[in-house]
């Protein structure tokens, strides 16, 4: 084992508030953007820009493909970084108002025929998701550069996860209330605008983030230390803890994209109750918050790992529980279906902050930390996640013969049975992947086994 050549900041063990605030306002920009995408895009493209829910799966599906290989060059360009605003925060700094233009233009219906909507469709959300990948992964990366100390990433991942809670609660209750405002009830003006102004939002909140995140562990490459992209990619398929951890992510999102994409339509054509979907969503975001908020003194007492499976095994059990109560008073269920994804809100601090761990190990086992190389591992499982849960609704509402304007009987019941099915099955296939992470139990002894090393070197 070797420790690879960094450049280090002599560092506080603990970070100051405003810096982990600043650090929730990244995620917080973020999901100004993609929360629209997680919440809205599907029910967009099918009800108001006007393709057909098959087409719509197929589009989620194939752009993604690209990001098999864009997520992980980004990943290597990271890591090549050199500034002097250091290797993550350029990124921040010159790519949100690029994300902030392209995130209006994929929410603009412009006046083409079908073919024509279908491939404006596919460059703008192609494009979306790459400029996505070029400032959250740097983003993401940044946490492992801030600190070492694994409660201090568990704080910042509470953090990150409550600025992501936030900005889709924001988008989730504020959406449909400002398209209406904004168009006047033609939804078609209304969305871009909408998305016009969260953006805006979005632009300072990524300043915040770059002003006041310091990198104190950051690997620079020199000439005679440069990236070697083989190495890299073989030594991070030997990393094992990152695979768990990447592939509980895939699950994560898996589930994300699928709630989130067939919610709307449970809320409008099953509950009858279009008015609710708004509160559905926030109740949905707000309980992740929630989750990120108590993640912290759980996770302290239990570990990433058992505090995940904890938090998890309770949520697949509500889960299991709403199949029983769909009749039952509104109250009941939404305060079960609360729970249960306060419950997953935990979870996903965890896992960011498991992730961070991995950077650790890569260093301890192989000799370089590769953040960007591994962060990439997550902004390819988030946007891969979503796009697969939301292209599985799609296909299967297209499977049952939905259509907006003539309801069938069995479009409905696939809507009921996605609703249910999608969070049972995928929470309960991320409790066995956990089962096989065990980083935990030696992590403490591989910091401070780098923190003497960085002493001595």
């Amino acid at each position: 084992m070797n420790v690879s050549q960094n450049s280090f900041k002599q560092p506080s063990k603990k970070l100051s508030f405003i810096e982990k605030l600043s650090y929730g306002f990244g995620d917080l920009a973020s999901n100004f953007v993609w929360g629209m995408t997680t919440s809205y895009l599907l029910f967009f493209y099918t009800d108001i820009f006007g393709l057909a829910a098959g087409a719509v799966g197929t589009l989620f599906l194939l752009t993604r493909i690209w990001d098999a290989v864009n997520d992980p060059l980004m990943g290597i360009l990271v890591d090549k970084t050199n500034t002097k605003h250091g290797k993550a925060r350029p990124y921040i700094l010159y790519l949100a108002i690029p994300f902030a233009i392209i995130s209006v233009l994929t929410f603009i219906t412009p006046d083409f025929s079908y073919t024509g909507k279908l491939i404006y469709a596919y460059v703008t959300y192609t494009l979306l998701g790459m400029i996505y990948t070029a400032i959250n992964l740097p983003y993401g990366a940044l946490m492992s550069m801030m600190t070492r100390d694994s409660e201090e990433k568990a704080k910042l991942s509470s953090f990150r996860m409550m600025g992501m809670a936030t900005g889709a609660i924001l988008v989730s209750v504020l959406t449909l209330e400002l398209v209406d405002f904004f168009g006047n009830g033609n939804q078609q003006l209304g969305f871009p605008i909408t998305m016009g102004v969260f953006s805006l939002i979005a632009i300072g909140l990524f300043m915040m983030t770059f002003r006041h995140c310091k990198e104190r562990y950051a690997e620079y490459q020199t000439a005679d230390h440069e990236v070697d992209v083989k190495k890299s990619m073989t030594s991070l398929m030997k990393n094992g803890p990152w695979r768990i951890v990447s592939l509980n992510a895939l699950i994560l999102f898996l589930r994300v994209g699928a709630m989130s994409g067939v919610l709307i339509y449970y809320i409008t054509y099953v509950l009858e109750r279009p008015g609710l979907a708004p509160l559905y969503l926030g109740l949905l975001n707000a309980a992740y918050f929630v989750g990120a908020f108590f993640a912290p003194s759980l996770l302290k007492k239990l570990g990433n790992r058992n505090g995940t499976i904890v938090a998890t095994s309770m949520a697949l059990l509500l889960f299991i529980s709403l199949i029983f109560l769909e009749s039952a008073p509104q109250l009941l269920f939404a305060s079960l279906f609360f729970l249960a994804n306060a419950a997953i809100g935990i979870g996903n601090a965890a896992t960011l902050a498991m992730l961070a761990d991995t950077v650790d190990y890569q260093e301890y086992k192989f000799g370089t930390r590769s953040e960007g190389t591994l962060y990439a591992s997550y902004s390819f499982a988030t946007k891969l996640g979503i796009a697969l849960g939301s292209a599985f609704v799609a296909y299967a509402l297209d499977f049952a013969g939905y259509t907006p304007e003539a309801l069938t009987e069995g479009a409905l019941s696939m809507i009921r049975f996605l609703m249910f099915a999608a969070p049972i099955v995928f929470t309960a296939l991320q409790i066995f992947v956990l089962f096989f992470y065990k980083l935990d139990r030696t992590h403490a002894k591989i910091v401070q086994h780098l923190k003497n090393n960085t002493i001595t070197s």
